[in-house]
């Protein structure tokens, strides 16, 4: 697969517009569930990390975050989860 900066990304013509490409993925994108064991972490000032994990037997770590305002749950994140 090809690395490309952003500079080089040419969209196709019916796509060129950012919200366009945004809402096309949020309609045509069907995440798989996945079942995620989550894992709470309490911190000194009292407020809590609750971490999400998807184990499998393997040496590999890959770690996603999301935006304040979105969680796990979200296409987006259960898109990229499945990916990796």
């Amino acid at each position: 697969m090809e690395n490309k900066s952003l500079s080089e990304f040419k969209p196709p013509w019916l796509i060129r517009n950012s919200h366009v490409q945004t809402i096309l993925t949020s309609l045509f994108r069907k995440p798989q569930q996945i079942d995620f064991q989550r894992e709470r972490f309490e911190l000194q000032d009292g407020d809590f990390v609750d971490l999400d994990w998807k184990k499998k037997n393997n040496k590999n770590l890959v770690i996603l975050l999301h935006g304040l305002e979105s969680n796990t749950k979200r296409g987006y994140m259960l898109s990229m989860a499945h990916f990796f």
